[in-house]
């Protein structure tokens, strides 16, 4: 099998980068000739997260169709709109990125070798750059939800002054300069290099992503490639998520015991809350194996599966809010219904005035009779 350029994993680098070989690199097949970890690969990454990453789109635009509505105004609200738009690029890129190298590198086909060989290597760094800053945006939004649920339950006096939509706002907009901002050196870091002749299968064009100058150079590779990442994306968030949201289910405990029923405010703030603590228990469970491959603890092989399952796990994450936000948020639920049945009334009436005409262009039904059953319609889906 031609090798070139080779394609390795690299074990110092974040969940969505895949990293071709770096000018002399070894191969995966060079240490045992097993393509076992490219069959996981095209399993998890070719087959199974397109199906995943397709209907979490949905999911999303229909979240973002209700959080959107005009009745859904809090911080809390902007925070997961700020999620929604995030998981939703994560999904995009992820099936740019990740689909088409786990197909070249497990099925051989011109088309395919070409895309490895010529077009990927060119487009990785800006792929890389864009999905760095997705799952740093994501991570952090997460985080600043969790941190006003947690004032708003267990600090409600504060709440009022300290977690405003304006402010809400301003969070966002500096996560998402400073995750934009941090990642810009990975931009200078990798470029794509030219085969050698030599290197070349029958003379086509090829080209192997290669290190720059900064690339190459200890405090990139080590500390902010490796020791800045696990820190800022992996560590803290989840420690602080842990913490903050052991606060917050003691808190809901203490309520559930104390609620009368009577305080619908109360209620619903509980209800929300426990919306985010789901969401962020889901987001822990699919972020720690990423975290877990960020160390080298896994021999070659089993370190490519494992970095297929733990990538599969976090396109999962960004597609799943859908399902707990409709089978948990009540207003959540009650908004997207009430959404359906304005559609399905409307989509009803053009149905009724389409078959009150016939061919020859005589109405066969009354205007009268017409309005009746329209009022019936809106009379029973507004109960």
């Amino acid at each position: 099998m031609h090798v070139s350029p080779s394609f390795t994993m690299s074990l110092g680098e974040i969940n969505l980068r895949i990293n071709l070989s770096y000018g002399g690199g070894s191969y995966i097949q060079d240490e045992g000739g097993s393509q076992e970890p490219f069959l996981w690969q095209f399993i998890f990454w070719g087959i199974l997260l397109p199906l995943v990453a397709l209907s979490g789109i949905v999911g999303n635009i229909l979240t973002m169709v209700v959080l959107w509505r005009r009745e859904m105004q809090s911080p809390t609200i902007y925070y997961l709109r700020a999620l929604v738009v995030s998981d939703t690029g994560i999904l995009l890129m992820s099936v740019i990125a990740l689909t088409p190298f786990a197909c070249s590198n497990y099925l051989e086909s011109e088309s395919l070798v070409y895309y490895r060989e010529v077009i990927y290597p060119p487009i990785h760094t800006p792929l890389n750059f864009i999905m760095m800053s997705l799952q740093a945006v994501n991570v952090w939004v997460t985080v600043s939800v969790s941190v006003e649920r947690y004032i708003a339950i267990c600090h409600p006096f504060r709440a009022a002054r300290i977690c405003t939509k304006k402010k809400a706002l301003v969070v966002i907009i500096v996560i998402v300069i400073v995750s934009i901002g941090y990642n810009i050196p990975r931009i200078f870091a990798t470029h794509a290099r030219e085969c050698s002749e030599a290197e070349k299968s029958h003379g086509k064009a090829c080209f192997y992503l290669a290190d720059t100058d900064l690339g190459k150079t200890w405090s990139y590779k080590t500390v902010y490639g490796y020791i800045m990442f696990c820190i800022i994306i992996y560590v803290v968030p989840l420690g602080v998520l842990f913490i903050l949201n052991v606060f917050i289910i003691q808190e809901l405990m203490r309520m559930q015991q104390r609620r009368s029923g009577a305080n619908n405010q109360e209620d619903n703030e509980a209800n929300l809350s426990l919306v985010l603590v789901l969401i962020v228990v889901v987001f822990i469970f699919c972020q720690t194996p990423g975290l877990l491959a960020q160390f080298d603890i896994f021999e070659v092989h089993l370190f490519h599966k494992w970095l297929a399952v733990s990538n599969f796990l976090f396109v999962l994450n960004s597609a799943v809010n859908f399902l707990i936000y409709t089978a948990f948020g009540r207003k959540f639920r009650k908004v997207l219904l009430r959404i359906f049945h304005k559609l399905y009334k409307h989509s009803r009436s053009m149905s009724i005035s389409r078959t009150a005409v016939t061919s020859n262009g005589y109405e066969l039904t009354n205007v009268n009779d017409l309005n009746h059953e329209q009022t019936t319609l809106e009379t029973y889906y507004d109960k």
